[in-house]
């Protein structure tokens, strides 16, 4: 893969997070029955892309392609729990169920945002990583 293709998936990264940062913003001022609306479009988007994600096929024998299809594995069963966990408890209306289970939506959140930023880190220092050894090859090559 050319460097410049790298550089282009990377920055869909940035692209991708101005997207989502704009709908929760946006979301701030929705109503309760908007919010389900959006919670529905976004929970389809994060499966569709999580499943992707786990679909994605490793190199035989590549050590860091099974590293990350056990990272897709794993997040792929966080991602079922979690959905399992919020369908249980959406009917449940007691009032301290429902602050309970918002404060376990928020910490999920974080948990996921904090993910997110550590796998952008992972992501930036593989991009470099791979650059590099593609100039490697062509210095080794002249």
């Amino acid at each position: 893969m050319a460097d410049l293709d790298l550089s282009a998936q990377f920055g869909k990264i940035s692209e991708r997070a101005i997207i989502a940062s704009g709908k929760v913003k946006a979301a701030r001022q929705s109503t309760g029955d908007q919010l389900e609306s959006d919670v529905n479009s976004a929970r389809d988007r994060a499966s569709a892309a999580a499943d992707q994600f786990k679909d994605k096929p490793a190199a035989a024998g590549d050590k860091a392609s099974s590293h990350w299809q056990e990272m897709r594995d794993k997040w792929h069963v966080h991602v079922a729990t979690a959905r399992a966990y919020a369908r249980e408890k959406k009917a449940e209306s007691d009032a301290d169920v429902a602050a309970l289970d918002a404060d376990l939506a928020e910490s999920d959140a974080l948990d996921a945002i904090d993910f997110a930023q550590a796998a952008i880190d992972e992501a930036e220092s593989l991009v470099l990583a791979a650059m590099y050894a593609r100039a490697n090859a062509i210095a080794l090559n002249s």
